[in-house]
């Protein structure tokens, strides 16, 4: 018995099967990214734009900023700064895809309202 293996088509449906695994995967980040976006509490502005995936960082201070700024407007420059950082990931290099929030008063605002936390508990 001899058995053949065509190397063309095994490696097209591994390509395939990483495309598929690799859009997927993306659907969920942007999920997480857009619960994160949802949950930031604004003032300054300066936390949610300190969101960042993967291997960037961004760090925001909210000095000299003006206070009581658009909640609506912020979470959606959040969630697009994260949306824009996953859809330049590379899933096949780094499964691991951290997500961070640099500003000076992170650990404050995480410590009050558990931005992180109340996302972290509904994805599990």
């Amino acid at each position: 018995m001899k058995v053949r293996v065509n190397q063309r088509s095994l490696s097209a449906k591994f390509d395939k099967l990483e495309s598929v695994f690799e859009d997927k995967a993306k659907g969920k980040l942007k999920t997480i990214a857009t619960e994160l976006s949802t949950y930031a509490p604004v003032d300054t502005g300066a936390y949610a734009e300190s969101f960042s995936v993967g291997s960037n960082t961004r760090s925001r201070t909210s000095n000299n900023r003006p206070r009581n700024q658009s909640i609506a407007d912020y979470q959606g420059k959040a969630k697009q700064i994260m949306h824009s950082d996953i859809d330049a990931l590379d899933l096949s290099n780094n499964p691991r895809v951290p997500f961070r929030n640099r500003a000076p008063h992170a650990k404050f605002i995480e410590g009050v309202y558990q931005v992180f936390g109340k996302v972290r508990d509904r994805n599990r």
